[in-house]
């Protein structure tokens, strides 16, 4: 026998024996329900849920026209059939242009069990087409939530508010966190007056409880609570959470784990209020749910924890550059008196030579130290500019001219052309360092070839191109030698920390301007220094 809910609309008792034998004839377990006025089948809809609705046509103050208007009202999707020994051909089919499923009048009752198992078929089928594009509905919402550009707590805020109201009533997200706690991260609620309800946001996972969150969290394994309230007391052993619980609510329950890479990252829970009650077909779409949802927290731990490992790095740096800056100073200090010394007293001449070694490989790792210092203040803000009226022909001569010994180790002749009378109002310390790097780069890797310096000036700008003839670079990593610790080649080659080319690049942008980084026809790479002139300082 199928069990079948079945709320009749009948005045006369006998008649509705008669239906009631009929469903059981035709193999229906049906539980029963007669009314006969407006207000009772109102009553009725409000009180249970019911698989098929049976009314007479005519009753003494009630019909099936004003019973169909009724069900239309609750936007229930219960199929209505007509059973009457008055109704008409004429009158069913109104009834059926109208919303009914079928009509007959009470001399082919027999076919009630057929016409009853086939409306049940397709209010299932409707149900079930409906359901389907809830579902994709709702997974793109998530999807296009999922995908946006928004902080961590924004991006639980509105997740959380997805499934309401059509997949559930209430929703919410637990977080583990450190201490053997589960934080309420989210929260929604389709009256918005229970989410400003106080309640304590962090809980202990309980090992002992037998339902909810920390024994989802523990078994890994979803749980469906039908009836909360039958069960509330093994939610919590808190009185205050208990009694949060209970504001909210709720009529049954869904929890479902959520996964990472590290393990167990929380729990998402669905509710329902009123008569809804969740079902083993929201556990399909619940589990779909939590899977997107643990792959994108996963996501967002992985670059909160190399956020992290980059600030640690930072810090390091800042704190290991600061410790080198204090005794390479006294040593270059030294070293300079030395070098007096030796001159003053003319020294045998390897001597003052070694001394002048020393001092270019002081200064050498002297630059080193203040490049990780930039790069520490560069993550914590802008560049500080100290603009003044600079002479560009004139500075990157001086920066010529200083690597001049640099260039005779590398074997590098460095020719440079300069056009005379470009001013600009940049900072003069940091327009020499992106062109003392541009420079050292080209003799590093163009050792024993020439090296051609052109400074020039047009259109508003002012460039410093910067040649070799050396290994070149890759078209793929013209782009990616300008970013923080990055090289075209292996450091056990050749040596460095990677961060020139990237302060470089900084300082042009400070200063309104770029730096690019191209391939020379016959072999060699050039690099160009962009920097916005002054209209009124262009000198011809």
């Amino acid at each position: 026998m199928k069990p079948l809910r079945a709320l009749v609309v009948e005045d006369d008792p006998e008649d509705f024996m008669l239906v009631e034998h009929e469903l059981r004839r035709g193999g229906f377990a049906p539980e029963m329900l007669r009314v006969e006025t407006q207000e009772e089948m109102r009553e009725a809809l409000r009180g249970r849920d019911w698989d098929v609705i049976l009314s007479d046509f005519r009753l003494p103050v009630f019909s099936a026209p004003e019973a169909l208007r009724v069900l239309h009202e609750t936007g229930l999707d219960i199929p209505l059939l007509i059973v009457s020994g008055t109704v008409g051909e004429q009158e069913g089919l109104e009834m059926m242009r109208a919303g009914a499923r079928d009509y007959f009048p009470k001399d082919r009752i027999a076919r009630l069990a057929a016409a009853v198992t086939r409306e049940l078929a397709e209010a299932e089928a409707r149900r079930a087409r409906v359901r389907a594009e809830m579902e994709r509905a709702l997974l793109a919402r998530v999807g296009e939530v999922l995908t946006a550009p928004m902080d961590f707590e924004q991006w639980l805020a509105r997740l959380v508010r997805l499934p309401i109201p059509t997949l559930a009533d209430c929703c919410a997200i637990f977080l583990c966190e450190e201490g053997d706690s589960l934080r309420l991260a989210a929260l929604a609620h389709e009256k918005s007056e229970a989410e400003r309800l106080e309640h304590e946001p962090r809980t202990r996972r309980s090992p002992e409880a037998s339902i909810g969150p920390s024994h989802v969290l523990r078994t890994g394994q979803p749980e469906l609570i039908a009836d909360v309230a039958e069960r509330q007391a093994q939610l919590t052993q808190d009185p205050a959470h208990q009694r949060f619980v209970s504001a909210l609510g709720l009529r049954s329950a869904l929890y479902v784990p959520l996964r990472g890479h590290p393990g167990a990252l929380g729990v998402l829970a669905l509710g329902t209020l009123g008569r809804r009650r969740l079902g083993r077909e929201d556990l399909v779409m619940a589990q779909e749910l939590a899977r997107r949802v643990s792959l994108v927290l996963d996501n967002a731990l992985l670059f909160q924890e190399m956020q992290d490992a980059v600030r640690l790095r930072d810090d390091f740096l800042t704190v290991a550059a600061h410790e080198l800056r204090t005794p390479l100073t006294t040593l270059q200090l030294q070293l300079g008196a030395l070098t007096q010394r030796a001159r003053r007293d003319s020294a045998a001449p390897d001597f003052s030579e070694r001394l002048e070694r020393c001092q270019r490989q002081v200064r050498r790792l002297g630059t080193l130290v203040e490049a990780l210092l930039d790069v520490s203040r560069l993550s914590s803000g802008q560049m500080l500019l100290q603009p003044e009226r600079v002479d560009l022909g004139e500075l990157v001569a001086e920066v010529v001219d200083r690597h001049a010994a640099e260039a005779q180790g590398a074997r590098c002749e460095v020719r440079l052309e300069a056009r005379p009378g470009l001013y600009g109002q940049w900072d003069r310390l940091r327009v020499d360092q992106a062109v003392s790097s541009l420079l050292s780069n080209a003799l590093k890797f163009g050792s024993g070839q020439p090296v051609e310096v052109r400074v020039t000036g047009a259109g508003g700008v002012a460039r410093v191109e910067v040649g070799d003839r050396g290994i070149g670079i890759p078209p793929e990593q013209l782009e990616r030698i300008f970013e923080r610790f990055e090289r075209a080649v292996s450091s056990r080659s050749y040596g460095g920390l990677g961060l020139g080319l990237y302060l470089a690049r900084r300082v042009a942008e400070a200063h309104g301007g770029h730096v690019w980084a191209q391939a020379r026809p016959g072999g060699g790479a050039a690099f160009t220094l962009e920097l916005p002139l002054e209209s009124a300082e262009v000198h011809a």
